[in-house]
């Protein structure tokens, strides 16, 4: 059984490999190591910076706008319930895809991952950017991780687990082998990101008013470096961060990785689920929405 399993693994990993090539046949992409290196090298540059990749539903609903403007059901609950855009009326959600694809446009390095929609959004709109796969954007797959290039940085996290975080860069040795992964900062703040997807409250009428909020908080604070896991605002939070002169990676759901978070999205998973140790933790409780489990069953938590 054991061996029927692993079996399948490596023809499934060779699938995705064979189309993703076929895919992206016309683009020049970086391998997963030569990524990493390049995301290294400009991070230690004096030059603004966005590094990015696109979220399964926004890469989704852009599709769904660079098609014929016309949103589904299906999509009006992805694009709201896990990611956090809202409400899901057609002018809200036609305002959001014109304005991600404006993001889109100041992509310097973009990690690929042939999600739905991702290939159309590419050609039209990611002209000016450098390509890697996925992968190159975590750093623990790495023995010399881009992250190294944060040390003695002040570096600005935007997610909503901001007491998690804060609790756990102090235990930061302890979280991996490879204190590099995650290794000391001059100064380290966190801001806790609107967290208006699973059908949270906020105060703010819509999408717009929660991600202006942010960058007004963005404004106040002193950093070199911004890494960003916040739903759908993710990417134009990073846009914003380039466009006021600063460098910017949207790690995305990967970003609780780097702080030894726990989730169940990666419980089972046959790399990141041996890094963890005693002192990985999850999400406090109120870091977790009640309807959790509607977001991608519950993957972050």
């Amino acid at each position: 059984m054991d061996n029927d399993t692993s079996f399948k693994k490596v023809l499934i990993k060779l699938y995705k490999y064979l189309t993703f090539n076929m895919t992206y046949s016309n683009l020049s992409i970086y391998n997963d190591y030569d990524g990493n290196e390049l995301i290294k090298k400009c991070l230690l540059d004096d030059k603004p910076l966005l590094v990015s990749r696109f979220g399964a539903n926004e890469s989704r609903c852009i599709n769904y706008y660079i098609k014929d403007k016309k949103y589904d059901e299906f999509i009006k609950d992805r694009i709201s319930v896990s990611a956090g855009v809202y409400p899901t009326t057609k002018e809200n959600l036609d305002r959001f895809c014109e304005y991600y694809i404006k993001c889109s446009r100041s992509i310097d390095i973009l990690a690929l991952w042939k999600v739905k929609g991702e290939k159309n959004h590419v050609k039209k709109y990611c002209k000016d950017a450098k390509f890697t796969k996925l992968v190159a954007l975590e750093p623990y797959y790495f023995k010399n991780p881009w992250s190294e290039a944060l040390e003695n940085k002040k570096i600005l996290i935007i997610h909503p687990f901001e007491k998690t975080i804060q609790s756990q860069y102090r235990h930061r040795e302890f979280l991996f082998k490879d204190s590099r992964i995650l290794p000391k900062f001059k100064s380290i703040e966190v801001i806790k990101a609107v967290q208006s997807l699973a059908q949270e409250q906020t105060p703010y009428k819509n999408w717009f008013e929660a991600y202006e909020s942010m960058c007004k908080i963005i404004d106040t604070k002193d950093f070199d470096i911004a890494i960003i896991g916040a739903g759908a605002y993710g990417l134009p939070l990073a846009y914003y961060v380039k466009s006021i002169g600063k460098k910017a990676i949207h790690l995305a759901g990967a970003t609780q990785i780097l702080f030894g978070i726990k989730g169940k999205r990666w419980d089972k998973h046959d790399f990141i689920s041996k890094l963890y140790n005693e002192y990985w933790v999850r999400p406090s409780e109120d870091e977790t929405p009640q309807n959790s489990i509607k977001v991608e069953g519950g993957s972050y938590w």
